[in-house]
């Protein structure tokens, strides 16, 4: 596969997330992008928007874009807000099997397919699952937790970006750990383009917190897949935050262990050890600790510890991403690499 052309479509190329996709996908050398379709922004100019390509004119949703995704794509990324991802979703999928086409592989970057809990869909989004039925095909898009699966799956539900923080954060240790408290800070870009629009516009410079009372929707998401490496029911004790930058994202993890007196020495060993054969996790030394502008534009995660005297059981895990790179565009494009089997590295570095 690696010296072919991968066949590609970008829905939802005017949102933040879409404009990153086709910026590291612009300078990957396998990937042909050849849809670039738009919810809201019907006939405009490509160019209009800041996007340099050889197609003049964006598609919209409509039957023909069906029929393009499935006559001319190899794989479809979906920048879409939740439930409306899942609707195009399930019309490509129809739409495939109604005319006997291959439906293309698609990788969501919605929340649409995260949460394999229906009515804790229903809980934290607010609306009913209209397609469930093909809930179990996908795979949750974390290759540093489940690139065997990756490389075997058409469906792809890229994780978001708080989730990519504190299930790397974790996992290594996740079977020792009794009690997890999360305080994340995102760049305001984490909001999308509403977000982005009223922080500029009042001013900016401002830090809050949000979602306090455990109505994230990430909250699921983690759960479910700390559970599923656990092999035990997991909570989360999480606070969100935004902070007067665009992008960017620290989470700061504190765990209670049922082991007394962890070293960092030896977490810096049982990190090394667990993502030796990860490319974009960077493991710190002690005393050093991560900054997102180490990160920024990139798709690298930066993981170290901290460890407070008098507290004998508790750690500190500090996680540093950007959230529109390997908290998104980045890490679907890392899926992507991992589904075609081009080097997990293409476009990223």
């Amino acid at each position: 596969m690696k010296n072919k052309k991968v066949k590609i479509g970008i829905i939802g190329i005017t949102s933040i997330t879409g404009k990153e996709l086709w910026k590291i996908l612009s300078i990957h050398r396998y990937a042909q992008v050849q849809i670039f379709a738009s919810h809201s922004n019907k006939g405009k100019l490509v160019s209009s928007l800041g996007i340099k390509s050889n197609k003049q004119v964006l598609d919209i949703f409509c039957e023909k874009t069906y029929e393009q995704c499935c006559i001319n794509s190899d794989v479809i990324f979906l920048c879409l807000s939740h439930c409306i991802s899942m609707k195009f979703v399930k019309e490509i999928h129809n739409f495939s099997c109604q005319n006997k086409l291959k439906c293309p592989k698609i990788i969501d970057l919605s929340g649409d397919f995260r949460i394999k809990n229906v009515n804790l869909y229903k809980k934290f989004y607010k609306e009913e699952h209209i397609f469930p039925s093909i809930l179990d095909k996908f795979v949750y898009g974390l290759p540093e937790i489940n690139r065997e699966k990756i490389k075997m799956s058409n469906f792809i539900s890229n994780p978001g970006c708080y989730p990519t923080t504190i299930i790397l954060g974790l996992a290594p240790i996740i079977k020792i750990i009794k009690t997890i408290i999360v305080d994340s800070k995102s760049g305001y870009s984490g909001g999308g383009k509403k977000l982005v629009e009223e922080y500029e516009n009042s001013g900016g410079n401002n830090t809050y917190s949000y979602n306090v009372n455990g109505e994230h929707r990430h909250i699921p998401e983690i759960e479910e897949q700390l559970s599923l490496l656990s092999k035990k029911k997991e909570k989360i004790f999480f606070t969100p935050h935004v902070v007067p930058q665009y992008q960017g994202m620290l989470s700061d993890i504190y765990i209670k262990t049922i082991e007394k007196d962890v070293k960092i020495e030896n977490l810096v060993k049982i990190y090394k050890k667990f993502y030796s054969k990860d490319p974009f996790i960077k493991i710190l030394e002690d005393r050093i600790l991560p900054k997102t502008k180490n990160v920024l534009g990139t798709n690298f995660c930066e993981i170290g510890f901290g460890k407070q005297q008098n507290f004998p059981h508790w750690i500190k895990i500090f996680v540093a991403i950007d959230n529109l790179i390997k908290g998104a565009a980045g890490q679907a494009v890392q899926n992507m690499n991992i589904m075609f089997n081009i080097d997990e590295e293409e476009g990223l570095k």
